[in-house]
Order: structure tokens, then C-alpha cells, then sequence
């Protein structure tokens, strides 16, 4: 029953119809009630008080300042459980890959959201990087050139390895210090 419920709200087709029979339905029932419909609703005069203008002005301006963290709040992880995966790409960026099979995968890692890989089994695996990944990937690559910074990125690794790298400075205030 999950999966149909998955299916009906998810499949564009199945969304496209419902709205247009909800649309010619709506137009329908209007049309056929538009004398009830005037009468009723249309010809009167609605008065409202000014506080409630005010009040709904407020909830506008206080929605709007509101959005932008609506917006950059962190997404929730897809979890992905015991699947296999053979010869073919795979973007982890979003995911949290949990007790997963990867036999000749490309894993690309964009570094845009957060991704997650616990307890999976890796044979023949490519990674690539995009995006900002790829960009931190050539910044250390290049970095790693200068004989002066090779035992800087050494300890990155060395620290990633045991685990113990610390989190980033978000790159706005980074900037500031």
C-alpha cells in the first residue's frame, strides 16, 4: 500500500491528471452555479477592520524575512539500504548510502550537500569530483606541489584517517578572520 501511495504522489502523469480534472471540475461547478455564485458571494461588499490588514501585512513581511532560512536550512539525507549497484554513475552528493554493494561503480562526489556511506562494500570502485569538490580536489592537488605545504595536506589526510578532521569554518566567515 506504501509503495502505490509512493507511486501516486510521486509519478508526474498521475499529478498532471489529477490537477486537471480538479481544474475542469472547479471550472464545471463554477459555471454551472455562477447566478448562486454572484448573488451569494460576488455581489456583496466585504468590509474588513484595519487591524486585520495590518495583521496580514505583518504575516507577509514576517514570511518574507523568513524564507531565506527557509530556503538554506540543511536537507534530510535519502537513505539508500542494502542495494546493489553494478557498472554504472552514481552522484553521492544527498544520500546516505547504508549497507550497499558497489561492484565497478562511479562514485561522483559534487560536494554541494552533505552524503553519508556506512557499512558498504567497495570492489573496482571509480570516484570522481565536480563542482565544489572537484575545485577543493585541484586547490590540495595544486597546494600539494609547493614542497613547503606537502606536510600540511599529509596531516589532513593523516587526521581524516584517524578521523579526527575538524569541521570547516563556513566559507562567509572564513573569509573574515
Amino acid at each position: 500500500m506504501d509503495r502505490l501511495a509512493e507511486f501516486l504522489q510521486t509519478n508526474p502523469l498521475i499529478i498532471i491528471a489529477t490537477f486537471a480534472f480538479s481544474t475542469v471540475g472547479a471550472i464545471i461547478t463554477i459555471a454551472a452555479r455562477r447566478k448562486e455564485l454572484w448573488r451569494d458571494f460576488l455581489s456583496k461588499r466585504i468590509t474588513l477592520p484595519v487591524y486585520v490588514y495590518l495583521i496580514l501585512i505583518l504575516v507577509v513581511l514576517f514570511a518574507a524575512m523568513l524564507w531565506p532560512a527557509v530556503e538554506k536550512r540543511p536537507k534530510r539525507l535519502t537513505t539508500i539500504q542494502g542495494e546493489e549497484f553494478g557498472v554504472q554513475r552514481i552522484v553521492v552528493d544527498g544520500k546516505h548510502f547504508r549497507n550497499c554493494q558497489f561492484h565497478g561503480t562511479e562514485l561522483v562526489f559534487r560536494g554541494e550537500t552533505p552524503s553519508e556511506i556506512e557499512n558498504c562494500t567497495f570492489d573496482s570502485v571509480a570516484l570522481t569530483f565536480d563542482g565544489p569538490a572537484a575545485t577543493t580536489a585541484h586547490i590540495l592537488t595544486s597546494m600539494y606541489k609547493a614542497p613547503q605545504l606537502r606536510a600540511l595536506i599529509e596531516g589532513t589526510f593523516e587526521r581524516i584517517r584517524k578521523g579526527e578532521l575538524q569541521r570547516a569554518v563556513a566559507p562567509s566567515r572564513a573569509a573574515d578572520n
